[in-house]
């Protein structure tokens, strides 16, 4: 079965990622996630991914950056800690049992 579950960002990004949990008797075998925000690529050349990992009923969201500026590829990187990610929404599409 699909489950679908939108959260706003978190005001203040640990990092780690932030979590969304699914329901108590729900287990997560796959899980998606995205912004729902059209803003990929920032002002600033700064592009946004997603990574996810899965635990029992939680799903964590890793946000990573890379700059486009510059000569060369640039490394992605995770967040840094304290961004705020309040003004997007994230969805999680979910498999769970």
């Amino acid at each position: 079965m699909l489950a679908i579950k939108s959260v706003a960002g978190p005001s203040s990004y640990v990092t780690g990622g932030f979590t969304v949990t699914f329901g108590e008797f729900e287990k997560v075998t796959k899980a998606v996630a995205f912004c729902d925000r059209s803003q990929i690529l920032e002002a600033d050349d700064t592009v946004y991914g997603l990574r996810v990992s899965v635990s029992g009923n939680i799903v964590t969201i890793i946000v990573r950056t890379a700059s486009t500026v510059g000569a060369g590829p640039n490394a992605w990187s995770q967040l840094a800690a304290t961004t705020d990610l309040s003004a997007r929404t994230f969805t999680v599409i979910a498999e769970v049992e």
